[in-house]
């Protein structure tokens, strides 16, 4: 079995690199293409998907006992190969590395303008990096196993950080770039809940793709009552951590009031019935179809979970300290998702973001992520109350989250051809 993996890491690690010929295509099978998002089918014309291409040890079922993986999604193994690779771990390496500084750096006031400094020469040189990806020498220097991949995005990040540096040591104009900067970390920081929320829809819906696949006798009533029910599930686990937390935290305790307990229950069971009502209206008549309501339900019982977290760390911000306390653990996660999401759509078509780029882009975009979290952290930062932009952020993870619920259970319908209109007229029921 070992070897068997070493297999799939050097073919996997040969796709990401750009190397040998351009991946194969595949003809379109409706059962393998319902996962696909309205954005590829837009985009691509009706043209045949690319195959990852993965070795037929791929095709098994991972050591967990998930379903068979086909040919035009990655499972959870592939996800640590990509990130863990030869020609990869090294960039992630120093992506970890630049949050672990960043981290450092928030806890003191003096480390705000090498926090700047960083977060944007660490973006830019990856983002230059990326587009360099187009000459042939770039890509051999930057996507290999060796040391020597970090150069370019190292010198060219230099470069930037020390221009970002000279400025703001500038007596003249230094203290409106830093203010310009900052406002910059932060409008980063709201737009990366809307892309969060939308990348996060990727490993949810691969689990449910497995399930709808799977079917069984029971596949549509069960996938029916986890789509009815799964707000309400996670309404009761977080319940139970809301209690589990006031008997340990005492400032906690004075918290977790009836006024509380009531904005939990209210804010869980009226999105989750204002999403369920809408998604029967969408479904229509295929809501009892056994792909359908299995996908739906699986796919709301796992997204849902990230909804609540959001909305229990909104409500727990609203009188105590901000919520980037509890944020920064769930960055690295968003930050691996993110990775997948981007790796997964270089694969299936080349674009501005490809196979040969994707890692640069990924890890450029995380960079920016990582700054702004943890500028708005920091004991000086642009915003005299961080509070309130993470309670914002959190609203537009839950408003945009409801969103992504419905477009996904939207895109599955498409593609079994249940529906025909624009996803508006399908919330109308037309």
């Amino acid at each position: 079995m070992a070897g068997d993996e070493d297999d799939m890491l050097l073919e996997i690690d040969r796709i990401l690199a750009g190397d040998d010929e351009e991946l194969e295509t595949v003809e379109e099978e409706p059962e393998e293409d319902v996962g696909e998002e309205v954005a590829d089918e837009d985009g691509d014309g009706g043209e045949p998907e690319a195959n990852f291409d993965f070795d037929d040890d791929v095709a098994e079922a991972d050591d967990a006992g998930g379903a068979p993986a086909t040919a035009d999604r990655i499972g959870r193994t592939e996800l640590v190969a990509i990130l863990l690779s030869r020609k990869t771990k090294l960039h992630f390496m120093a992506l970890v590395a630049l949050l672990a500084t960043f981290l450092l750096l928030s806890r003191f006031s003096s480390g705000t303008d090498l926090l700047l400094t960083l977060g944007y020469g660490g973006t830019l040189g990856y983002l230059l990096t990326g587009a360099l990806t187009r000459l042939e020498a770039v890509r051999e220097l930057s996507r290999s196993e060796h040391p020597t991949s970090l150069a370019l995005p190292l010198v060219l990040g230099t470069l930037c950080a020390g221009a970002i540096f000279w400025g703001l040591d500038n007596p003249d104009w230094g203290d409106r770039l830093r203010s310009t900067l900052g406002l910059g970390l932060v409008a980063i920081f709201i737009v990366w809940q809307f892309a969060q929320a939308w990348w996060m829809r990727v490993p949810f819906r691969e689990f449910a793709l497995a399930r709808s696949e799977a079917g069984g006798a029971n596949a549509s009533r069960r996938g029916q009552l986890l789509n009815a029910l799964s707000p309400a599930l996670w309404m009761v686990a977080g319940f139970v951590i809301f209690i589990v937390l006031a008997r340990y935290s005492d400032g906690f305790s004075a918290q977790f009031d009836p006024f509380f307990q009531f904005s939990w229950v209210a804010l869980m069971l009226g999105l989750g019935t204002a999403v369920f009502l809408l998604l029967r209206r969408m479904q229509g008549d295929a809501a009892t179809d056994a792909g359908v309501a299995a996908f739906s339900g699986w796919f709301a019982l796992g997204y849902w979970g990230f909804l609540a977290y959001h909305a229990g760390v909104l409500l727990y911000s609203l009188s105590r300290d901000p919520s980037f306390v509890f944020d920064l653990l769930f960055m690295f996660v968003t930050i691996l998702v993110a990775i997948y999401s981007l790796s997964v759509q270089a694969l299936k078509a080349e674009g501005i973001i490809n196979r040969h780029n994707v890692i640069f882009y990924a890890t450029a975009f995380t960079i920016a992520y990582g700054a702004s979290s943890f500028f708005l952290t920091a004991d000086e930062g642009v915003i005299s109350d961080p509070k309130i932009v993470g309670q914002v952020a959190h609203v537009i993870v839950l408003a945009s989250g409801m969103l992504v619920l419905l477009l996904v259970n939207y895109n599955f319908l498409r593609r079994r051809n249940l529906v025909e209109g624009s996803f508006t007229a399908a919330l109308r029921g037309q």
